[in-house]
């Protein structure tokens, strides 16, 4: 009888994908600022070495090798985008694998629907489906009016901290019931959320109440075993740039910078550098570790 075969499955968004995680002659190609979408360029020619150097790829070669890393990240999505990207994944035959789903939060704010139009193929490989559809198949607002139609309705209309944290909710709730169907074991962190100074589950808490117990906090959040509650407080800590206290300045302060920092990037929003996708896959292998999950 043939053995499972094993998978280590990233979500999230451009922290999962693995925008930043450049070499050298990229940062020096494009003069320090490597961000296609400040360029409104295509940024395909970008992915093999986001992919490469992602914390999800980062984790399986560096420290599970027997399983295949998927990267589903999609840059700019939300919660809900990540999650459901589960449901495009063709590399996978669930009925005969297992593994480890990690759930990198997306930033709370963020509203995702399908775009009009998602099934064509652009004879690009997304590298986890069969390519029917769009990698960017998803239509993400932020609560800002801003003049165009979605995000004004989003602003005005819809956006309040409840409408949000429920929609985080019933994203984490989804994923949990997703690994639990299929056998897989899961894990979800924050790349960069600072409500509440990152403690997320206060936030949620606040806004939700016991809604959020509905999902299992001590078995699947790595943060409830670690001293930052998110991972780029961590590599602000790291990079020594800002005061330990008020790490949720990063983005002011990096987004300044020429060329990026050791652990950081200094592009819109900031971003992992390579260095620091490996921070992030090692504290995620010691979790793995620690949880007995591998």
């Amino acid at each position: 009888m043939m053995s499972n075969k094993k998978y280590i499955i990233g979500l999230g968004c451009s922290w999962t994908q693995g925008e930043g995680g450049y070499p050298d002659h990229i940062w020096h190609q494009y003069n320090g600022r490597p961000q296609m979408s400040l360029r409104k360029e295509c940024d395909y020619h970008l992915r093999e070495y986001e992919h490469e150097n992602s914390w999800v790829n980062q984790l399986a070669v560096n420290h599970f090798p027997e399983y295949t890393p998927i990267n589903l990240g999609v840059k700019g999505i939300g919660n809900y985008g990540a999650v459901h990207q589960l449901h495009f994944c063709d590399k996978v035959d669930w009925d005969n694998s297992e593994g480890i789903i990690i759930f990198m939060l997306s930033g709370f704010d963020r509203l995702d629907l399908f775009n009009q139009k998602l099934r064509y193929d652009d004879g690009k490989d997304d590298f986890y489906s069969n390519n029917e559809f769009m990698h960017h198949k998803w239509r993400t607002a932020w609560p800002y009016a801003n003049g165009e139609s979605f995000w004004n309705c989003y602003a005005k209309d819809l956006w309040s901290e409840e409408f949000v944290s429920a929609w985080q909710m019933m994203a984490l709730l989804d994923v949990q019931n997703f690994a639990r169907a299929n056998g897989f074991k899961l894990i979800v962190s924050n790349g960069f959320n600072q409500v509440c100074n990152g403690d997320v589950i206060e936030y949620l808490r606040e806004h939700v109440g016991s809604l959020v117990d509905k999902f299992n906090w001590e078995e699947h959040y790595l943060h409830n075993n670690t001293d930052y509650k998110a991972f780029v407080q961590k590599l602000v800590w790291m990079d020594g740039l800002l005061d330990p206290d008020h790490w949720g300045a990063f983005h002011e302060v990096y987004f300044k910078r020429d060329w990026p920092a050791e652990y950081l990037t200094n592009c819109e929003g900031a971003h992992p550098t390579t260095k620091g996708y490996k921070v992030i896959a090692d504290e995620l292998a010691n979790f793995i570790k620690y949880k007995g999950h591998a």
